[in-house]
């Protein structure tokens, strides 16, 4: 992917984003194009410009899913957990899909004029990591130090909310903040914590730490939906046709993800997108997803996982209240999207 940087531009419109971005012009398709009407209208596209979505950004840009259905997109990295949402709330992007940032309903119920979308990866790619022969059990962390990063941030309100679900009582257990989701594990197999709540992307590594059986997130929480796609509101009024083509491409992209045939390609992406590369993590990711299967190719949320992120947020203290559905999601170009991919 060409990358066009223009960070001045960004920040003199976004004033307190302290992050430049990156707008990408997309390759040619591999595919034959998609017989509707092209989207009219440029789609601004924010994602973090971690390691997760770099892989997939480059894997769209390989694929031409974006050129397959019409979708005129721009590409915007905005770093650190806010940037994306920050970036659309400011109205220097349009929609974001790539992102694991769980204050979104808070930000909302603050009166930001964004609308969850519709889902990223569903499934919490996170596990519970310990010490070799520590504890065999989550109620044996009691009492342990738990790397989390920072606190109320995701990997901590989903750490909690597992702890709650499987009745056990966290209070008793001291969370600390070591930083991101890599240092948090490198915490436990430095020995300057006991257990961290991490990506399944180190199931294969021989650092050191292993993964707590009971602690597979994906699965204590299975009502839990990992990543969400938000919008602003002024995009689903103005832009709607060319967030269905857009939605329709990245369900086609998930879609993809899943299949056997997606190893080669995700190989190729995670290598591009990795200085260093390793390849014991993107075989545990690609591995994950063929046999979790964490995508949907079609986006949209029902009613009722929105109300379990509300539940959840409230349980954190993060949220005040539930809030009506229409006042928090707008499902309609992820619905319209679904009928599209194929």
């Amino acid at each position: 992917m060409t990358y066009d940087w223009t960070r001045r531009a960004f920040l003199r419109k976004t004033g307190a984003l302290s992050a430049g971005i990156a707008t990408g012009a997309l390759a040619a398709p591999l595919f034959a194009p998609f017989n509707a009407r092209a989207a009219t209208r440029e789609i601004r596209v924010v994602s973090n410009p971690g390691l997760e979505n770099a892989t997939l950004n480059g894997l769209m840009d390989e694929l031409g899913y974006f050129k397959t259905y019409g979708v005129d997109a721009r590409i915007i990295e905005v770093p650190g957990p806010t940037g994306p949402f920050d970036a659309i709330a400011a109205g220097s992007a349009d929609i974001c899909m790539l992102s694991g940032y769980n204050l979104v309903l808070t930000r909302i119920e603050q009166g930001a004029p964004v609308k969850i979308v519709g889902a990223g990866m569903r499934k919490c790619a996170l596990t519970i990591f310990v010490r070799p022969g520590s504890v065999t059990t989550l109620a044996g962390l009691e009492g342990k130090t738990i790397a989390v990063g920072p606190q109320d941030g995701l990997l901590h309100t989903l750490t909690r909310q597992m702890l709650k679900e499987k009745g056990i009582d966290a209070s008793r257990m001291n969370f600390v903040d070591h930083g991101s989701n890599d240092q948090c594990f490198d915490a436990v197999a430095n020995g300057a914590a006991d257990a961290c709540c991490a990506s399944i992307s180190h199931l294969n590594g021989d650092a050191g730490p292993v993964a707590l059986r009971e602690g597979n997130i994906w699965q204590a929480l299975p009502h839990c939906v990992f990543q969400t796609a938000y919008a602003s509101d002024s995009a689903l009024r103005d832009k709607h046709d060319g967030l269905v083509s857009l939605m329709a491409a990245y369900g086609a992209l998930y879609d993809y993800l899943m299949s056997p045939a997606s190893h080669d390609a995700f190989i190729d992406a995670r290598k591009r997108a990795q200085k260093r590369f390793d390849a014991a993590s993107a075989n545990a990711i690609w591995t994950f997803n063929q046999t979790q299967r964490p995508y949907a190719r079609d986006l949209s949320l029902t009613e009722a996982e929105i109300a379990y992120l509300q539940e959840m947020d409230i349980s954190a203290g993060s949220l005040k209240r539930k809030q009506a559905f229409g006042a928090v999601a707008d499902m309609s170009a992820a619905r319209e999207a679904a009928k599209r991919v194929r």
